[in-house]
């Protein structure tokens, strides 16, 4: 089968590899898989690849061809592949928080082989049946932005006629905000360029605020301004800069949350002044929960989450993908696909 990996640190190639067995999981043939900026994070090396020659990819989806007697899937099930091979016997797993599995085998695309191979070989419980109105393409990328989003939201807590303030118009980004909405809340997107500002309005956001030279200096103004002064309930962070930080927290409203999820190799630098006085709240994300993906899934499925798809690219042109990516061209995401 035909692979995407790091041959060495710096360097992406397409290689051949063996087939996997499926002696001791589920063989699942790709259909799509999403491109996230995590590839870029591990192609520039602030996620050092584990060894080499390594597939990239965390996002996934496709149909079945084998899987073990007794198995929850059989062949020609449509699946999305969770990609955390969690313990599922520690504290977090019986709680339902593999998120953060105190032993996990491993996790797809951070160091466990990825998504970017014709075939793919996973535990059976770490697959989710999807409904047949929900395209695998949308399934790929709700594997990662999909279910970050929901597990980001429930961690914030967001209900009814709340604000919710989100920074970072990109896929994960739509994805928070079709999220916030399905929950009940209004949405202020924050978004570097008019285009991507109507993108957020189009994914359901009821305000937007583009960036000009000022950059994030008055942003805090803006979302007071929105909210008759009081500040939003919730602010995510997807951007990750000190800048884009301590604007969103200024424009929280006492006991807000502030839910960091994107980042760079820029460190944080916040004042714990601008916390204490109303009591505010920082929380952080990681990825998420499996019954965050089937949330996500059955979202899409009632047709209140969808993928903004940029540009779909066969395996081969996985560097084009990435290189648009880092450029900053894409208007959503970009994803590899297999007919």
């Amino acid at each position: 089968m035909k692979a995407v990996a790091l041959v060495e640190a710096g360097t992406m190639d397409v290689i051949d590899m063996p087939d996997p067995q499926g002696d001791e999981g589920v063989v699942v043939a790709l259909k799509a898989a999403g491109v996230c900026g995590t590839e870029l994070h591990i192609l520039d090396g602030m996620i050092p690849a584990p060894f080499f020659p390594f597939v990239i990819g965390h996002e996934g989806a496709g149909v079945v061809v084998s899987a073990p007697k007794g198995s929850s899937v059989s062949e020609g099930d449509r699946v999305a592949i969770y990609n955390l091979f969690y313990c599922g016997e520690c504290e977090w797993c019986r709680s339902g928080r593999e998120e953060v599995c105190s032993h996990p085998a491993g996790q797809m695309g951070f160091n466990l082989n990825g998504t970017f191979r014709d075939l793919v070989e996973v535990p059976s419980r770490n697959l989710v049946p999807l409904p047949a109105n929900v395209s695998f393409q949308d399934a790929a990328l709700l594997s990662c932005s999909g279910m970050t989003a929901v597990h980001a939201i429930r961690l914030s807590r967001v209900s009814v006629g709340d604000v919710a303030v989100v920074n970072g118009i990109g896929g994960v980004g739509l994805m928070v905000i079709q999220a916030c909405v399905a929950a009940g809340a209004t949405v202020i997107g924050i978004a570097d360029s008019e285009s991507r500002a109507s993108l957020a309005r189009e994914a359901g956001a009821g305000d937007t605020i583009v960036l000009d030279e000022s950059g994030y200096e008055v942003v805090a103004d803006r979302i007071r301004d929105v909210t008759s002064g009081n500040g939003a309930q919730h602010f995510f962070e997807l951007v990750g800069t000190s800048a884009s930080i301590n604007a969103g927290i200024r424009g929280l409203a006492k006991h807000g949350a502030a839910v960091m999820i994107g980042y760079t190799s820029e460190h944080i630098d916040i004042h714990p002044i601008e916390l204490i006085l109303s009591e505010t709240r920082i929380l952080s994300s990681v990825a998420a929960a499996q019954r965050d993906l089937v949330t996500a899934i059955d979202l899409a499925a009632q047709g209140k989450m969808k993928s903004t798809i940029d540009t779909c690219y066969p395996l081969t042109n996985a560097s084009t993908a990435l290189d648009r990516l880092r450029a900053r061209q894409v208007m959503g995401r970009n994803l590899l696909v297999w007919d």
